[in-house]
């Protein structure tokens, strides 16, 4: 059977220790690209670099076992760029990003560069994995994680991921007792926040302290926020083709529209 094709991305940055864990789950049930940013793109999203010069840069590295690998200067999504319109000749069965060093369950998607990086991947029509560990338990976590991917990907080949959608997936904290499964969950409401105090220490500075910690919210039996912390690994499809709010858009149309009863025309 032949392998299937993965570019393997992520936020943490290339010298991460969970994309060298993610290489070694798959070096040996998939042909792997390796495509990472040269530094640390954490809370990047779906962000791309827009320079000046209207160039990217990106350097080849050494990887073991002569695997290719490149390091972009630059966003997750750029990673996923670099990968897609310039280095493949064609498209691979996955792009799957991380291991992120710390989760992105509930509304912490909103700005996750591992998230972001299958973002732009559904935008490319190329099924997207993101993998996630929870900050507890040292590198030892990644390792501990590592039989649970290729199980997944195995899944996703044998029941492809929808187009517009991708996968987030999450893997609970080493302090549970033990991992207890596999949960298909709802994207959770709590999120990690960062929030902008005051000290008058530094005062006069132009300094305001960067204050951060997650953000509760109520949740669902089926969130992935609840089942993370009862030791389930958790799978959210995440639908990013079309994020129009249908119920409003229906009930609100006529309603926005009627302000075409006084608008006027500019003259020619």
């Amino acid at each position: 059977m032949k392998k299937p094709r993965v570019v393997i991305c992520n936020d943490d940055g290339i010298d991460a220790p969970g994309i060298h864990h993610l290489w070694s789950a798959l070096k040996d049930h998939a042909d792997v690209t390796i495509v990472a940013p040269a530094e640390d793109q954490s809370c990047k999203g779906v962000g791309i670099s827009l320079p000046k010069s209207r160039f990217i840069e990106a350097e080849k590295v050494h990887w073991p076992e002569g695997v290719e690998a490149w390091k972009v200067f630059g966003t997750p999504a750029d990673c996923t760029k670099f990968a897609l319109h310039y280095l493949l000749k064609e498209d691979p069965d996955f792009i799957i990003s991380g291991i992120n060093n710390g989760s992105n369950a509930g509304r912490n998607i909103m700005y996750s560069g591992t998230v972001g990086a299958v973002i732009q991947s559904t935008f490319c029509k190329v099924p997207g994995i993101a993998l996630s560990c929870v900050y507890e338990g040292g590198e030892e976590k990644f390792k501990k994680v590592e039989p649970y991917i290729p199980m997944i990907m195995k899944h996703f080949i044998e029941h492809p991921i929808p187009k517009g959608t991708l996968m987030n997936i999450n893997f609970p904290s080493a302090d549970t007792d033990g991992i207890q499964g596999f949960k298909l969950a709802k994207q959770g409401q709590s999120y990690w926040d960062v929030r902008i105090g005051s000290d008058s220490s530094l005062k006069g500075t132009k300094k305001y302290p960067m204050q951060d910690g997650w953000d509760i919210h109520a949740e669902d039996d089926e969130s992935d926020i609840n089942l993370l912390a009862q030791g389930y690994i958790t799978c959210v499809p995440i639908h990013v083709e079309d994020l129009t709010d249908y119920k409003h858009h229906q009930a609100h149309k006529t309603i926005f529209e009627s302000l075409n009863k006084t608008f006027e025309f500019p003259k020619a």
